[in-house]
């Protein structure tokens, strides 16, 4: 696929270039635009104030400028010198419903876009999202550049280095390279897209991709509205917790030498200015902790990926806490070592407060708007988002943490978030009728509480008699069992999972996982269904309205393993994607509701023209945050929640999603 440089049309006010390629004028470009349906799409930037800002990673819409655009299609490509042309005229092209553009990471186009002219697209395709739909999120053997579509797609290889000159073009005329690259990179996302769109409807994806298609919009437009973040409020609590993660690690020494101080992790000092022990050991350093775990011979392990320097490795040594929590309690550890494990627990919990929550956390603030900017990845497995730089995702729901994102002068914010998504997710999927009964039943200003509803079902001689608020108020400790193996389940955990969670003993937590769908036994035909279905086709069906799909990367391992009689590998595959297939389509369904909400919110701001009065800054979860001017909270809390349970009901059909929005001056969610 070679470019034809007669197809290429230059716009530009600059007189000194060769002929090479035909001369045109912005007008022409968007008369041409608006004849075809599809439009291809694509920026080259270059960095402003090349002395400042090159330490902030990328090159975001605040710290680069556009200095070339393309549009056009297989037959004719427009190349425009943005630094003497104003693109703001492309308005009606963009801005047209029935125009679809077209392009590869077509969130950096759009960020910059509405940033210098004010632009928000309305209908897109981007051969990166497609390919995420494609291929569960991130394929593990994948790539997802234009680099890499293009040779898995067009069978070619194209040198993308010419990208790094416009970093620093300045006012220096495009070269005949350069303008055939630009002109290039609108070409290969609409062969590619022409290939992909074969593949969605092979594989019935057609409603994932029009959903993930409209909610990229919405995705950019919050990644450039970013969030307030206000660094003093973070430090403060950083500085807190700096002195209680110190007291914590002075603790674990002086247990150490107290109690080991024979051993090789003790360092014994005698000069003429002091005399006594210190401890070896670098808490932060998990291999050397690993090592004192071992020499306890307390060390749990965990199965290993495999790597190059080691292929065939099965199991690794871990200090992750969530793991020591669990041999502490499997173990019928001595006194003196589960006072250790304890100090130790304690030790990371103020670990990651001062670490990945700390100062360190202030490179990510934007060094023009000092707001924070999170990169989103639209689609991981099972259709969520995930967000990183930072991960907005994972912020500690302590308010000591959540107040640093407040709402700026004469701002408030308006929060929302779903009622039990989850759950309700389960019950309609599953129609069990004992959650029916919670659902529906209940009497006017009675407690009514699921995780003491199902400590009813799983314990009733225990709980015999009691109300759900008796249940929450007196027995907390059945009513914990309960939540936590309401939630082992719906991520596809097993009686295991509940006893390592819970720290109980692992036939205990059988038990409770064998009572639990005892207790609701359309939830376990619903589980056995998507299993089977799971294990038949190869694939797990996150749900029917989109019929998103996960496609299990080992399927065709079960299935030669059952073939050739290896039945411990099958049972491992089988038992890993039985797993899956219980947890996905929860998860999945509960993603897809979210991002429908934004694509409805996103779709109000616009009819109703409130981008300045009313900003999209988070989507975590369960959960949608607005910044909003003051005088505006009761009309954008009032579209909030309508926005967010008109989605519900697209997937909730018997139970509905409720959504309550309150206005606050900080994150409070």
């Amino acid at each position: 696929m070679k470019i034809n440089y007669s197809k290429i049309r230059l716009v530009t006010n600059t007189l000194d270039l060769d002929n090479t390629f035909q001369r045109a004028t912005l007008q022409e470009a968007i008369a041409y635009c608006k004849s075809i349906p599809v439009v291809g799409y694509d920026i080259e930037t270059t960095r402003l104030h090349q002395d400042k800002w090159l330490n902030f990673g990328g090159l975001d819409p605040y710290t680069s400028d556009i200095v070339m655009v393309q549009v056009g299609d297989l037959n004719r490509q427009y190349v425009i010198d943005a630094r003497c042309v104003d693109i703001g005229e492309l308005r009606e092209v963009f801005c047209d419903l029935n125009t679809v553009i077209v392009g590869h990471n077509l969130k950096f186009e759009y960020k910059h876009t509405l940033h210098k002219y004010k632009i928000r697209l309305n209908a897109a395709y981007d051969t990166m999202v497609a390919e995420r739909i494609l291929f569960n999120g991130l394929p593990e053997d994948k790539q997802l550049s234009l680099k890499a579509l293009n040779e898995r797609y067009l069978d070619i290889e194209v040198d993308k280095s010419i990208r790094l000159s416009f970093l620093t073009i300045g006012d220096r005329p495009f070269t005949v390279d350069e303008i055939a690259y630009g002109a290039a990179d609108i070409l290969y996302p609409l062969w590619i897209r022409e290939k992909q769109l074969k593949d969605f409807k092979n594989k019935d994806l057609w409603e994932t991709m029009k959903l993930e298609m409209k909610f990229l919009l919405a995705l950019a437009d919050i990644e450039y509205t970013g969030v307030n973040f206000n660094p003093t409020k973070w430090l403060d609590t950083y500085e807190v917790n700096m002195v209680h993660h110190e007291g914590a690690i002075l603790e674990l020494d002086k247990f150490i030498m107290d109690n080991y101080s024979d051993t090789q992790f003790v360092y014994k000092q005698y000069d003429m200015f002091t005399e006594g022990f210190s401890c070896k050991i670098q808490w932060s350093s998990s291999n050397q902790v690993i090592e004192f775990f071992r020499y306890l011979k307390i060390c749990p392990e965990v199965n290993a990926k495999p790597t190059k320097t080691e292929p065939d490795r099965k199991k690794k040594f871990t200090v992750e806490s969530k793991e020591v929590k669990a041999m502490m309690h499997e173990m019928a550890l001595p006194k003196k070592l589960l006072e250790f494990v304890s100090l130790y627990l304690e030790a990371k919990k103020h670990e990651q407060s001062v670490t990945t929550f700390g100062n360190k956390f202030l490179k990510n603030v934007n060094p023009v708007t000092g707001r924070l900017h999170s990169n989103y990845k639209q689609i991981i497995n099972t259709g969520r988002i995930a967000s990183s730089g930072p991960n907005l995702q994972n912020i500690p729901s302590d308010p000591a943490f959540r107040k640093a994102f407040d709402a700026p002068e004469n701002k408030v914010i308006v929060n929302a978030d779903y009622s039990g998504q989850e759950s309700i997710v389960l019950v309609n999927s599953s129609m069990d009728e004992n959650l029916l009964e919670f659902y529906e039943g209940g009497k006017e200003g009675e407690v009514r509480d699921m995780h003491s509803f199902i400590a009813s079902k799983l314990f009733p001689s225990e709980l015999a008699g009691m109300s759900l608020g008796e249940i929450k108020e007196k027995r907390s400790d059945l009513r914990q069992i309960a939540k936590a193996a309401g939630f082992a389940l719906a991520y596809g955990g097993t009686g295991f999972t509940i006893a390592k969670n819970l720290g109980l003993a692992p036939e205990v937590g059988e038990k409770v996982y064998e009572d639990y769908f005892k207790a609701f036994p359309g939830m376990n035909a619903y589980f056995e269904g998507v299993k089977k279905a799971a294990i038949r086709t190869g694939f797990i069906l996150i749900d029917d309205i989109t019929k998103r799909k996960y496609y299990y990367p080992d399927w065709k391992w079960l299935k030669q393993a059952e073939r050739n009689g290896e039945h411990k590998k099958a049972s491992q595959l089988r038992g890993k994607m039985e797993r899956a297939a219980m947890n996905y389509p929860i998860q999945g369904q509960a993603g897809s509701i979210t991002k429908l909400a934004a694509i409805y919110l996103y779709e109000w701001l616009g009819k109703a023209n409130l981008w300045e009065d009313v900003k999209v800054t988070l989507l975590v979860h369960d959960e949608i945050n607005l910044e909003v001017t003051d005088g505006y909270q009761e009309v954008a809390g009032k579209a909030l929640e309508e926005c967010m349970e008109r989605a519900g009901a697209v997937w909730c059909k018997r139970i509905p999603l409720k959504a309550d929005a309150i206005t606050t001056s900080y994150w409070t969610h």
